[in-house]
């Protein structure tokens, strides 16, 4: 499996100064990891609700400022930002900067086995090894080193929702319980829909905008893509799109009137998450081809 070293990591920042920040994100680059900067925990919160779902490692300033409107920093904005975190996400890698000697040591002998301090201008290089090391151990990093081929660059395209959404999916795939059966589901018919109203804000000489309008159509999407030439007619992408589609609709979305006499499996689930997954590797290659004609 690869490692979660070589895996492009998204970390939040939470420091009012920009110039350090700036200085740091170039010692994160050579690590393979992307600094996510907020100047204040209101924009920190606003981050972490959109792209930084997905982060992989939260780094704190000390004192800092709590609203965007604030032009001093808090006093109380570290024990606010650690509230915050732990009730959204207890698990995630946390860190805190300070650039004060005294507070350091105060700090260091406060959360002694509880989160790690680091101090400004010394302590980089120990922090972002650290974080790389702590960011192995969460699940949803293991389920994108398994499949890197597959994540690499996808939330670019599709946004960080739907990486999430995917992340589930793969997380939960072996699950026998019918509910997390259908939900999943659920979850790879919206991936799929977005896949196609990527494709027609890239270029809607590929999906027409008639059919992503309003409810996606997306039988329409797939079959003139086929029509087109764009897919291979009755191959692995074109048959893909129909079974994902198909199943998706019949056992996920829609509930039917009377119980099947073959309900979905977890082998079902399964199934259906690598024909997406194969979708979602040619759905990145024409991307790219669209990204590379323009330029």
């Amino acid at each position: 499996m690869t490692t979660s070293r070589s895996i492009p990591l998204t970390m939040l920042i939470i420091d009012d100064s920009t110039p350090y920040v700036e200085s740091l994100y170039r010692d994160a680059q050579r690590l393979n990891i992307h600094l996510l900067h907020a100047r204040s925990l209101e924009e920190g919160k606003e981050l972490f609700s959109g792209k930084g779902r997905m982060a992989a490692g939260l780094i704190l300033d000390v004192k800092c400022l709590k609203e965007k409107k604030q032009e001093v920093p808090d006093n109380s904005f570290l024990i606010a930002a650690l509230k915050y975190f732990d009730e959204k996400a207890p698990h995630l890698p946390t860190v805190v900067l300070t650039g004060e000697t005294d507070q350091y040591r105060n700090l260091k002998e406060l959360y002694a086995g509880t989160i790690r301090v680091y101090s400004k201008g010394r302590d980089e290089r120990e922090m972002l090894s650290f974080l790389i090391a702590e960011a192995q151990n969460l699940e949803w990093i293991k389920v994108v080193g398994q499949y890197q081929d597959v994540f690499d660059g996808l939330s670019d395209y599709l946004g960080a929702e739907a990486e999430q959404e995917l992340v589930s999916c793969l997380r939960t795939m072996q699950s026998v319980d019918p509910t997390v059966i259908k939900n999943n589901l659920i979850c790879l018919r919206r991936v799929q829909e977005k896949i196609y109203i990527a494709l027609n804000r890239a270029d809607n000489s590929l999906v027409p905008s008639q059919y992503v309008e309003g409810e996606i159509n997306v039988v329409a999407c797939y079959k003139t893509l086929s029509e087109k030439g764009h897919v291979e007619r009755y191959k692995i992408i074109d048959r893909f799109a129909e079974l994902v589609y198909k199943i998706t609709s019949d056992s996920g979305a829609h509930t039917p009137h009377e119980n099947p006499k073959y309900s979905p499996s977890k082998y079902t689930m399964q199934a259906v998450t690598f024909a997406l997954l194969d979708l979602l590797l040619w759905f990145k290659q024409m991307m790219k081809g669209r990204l590379k004609a323009e330029g």
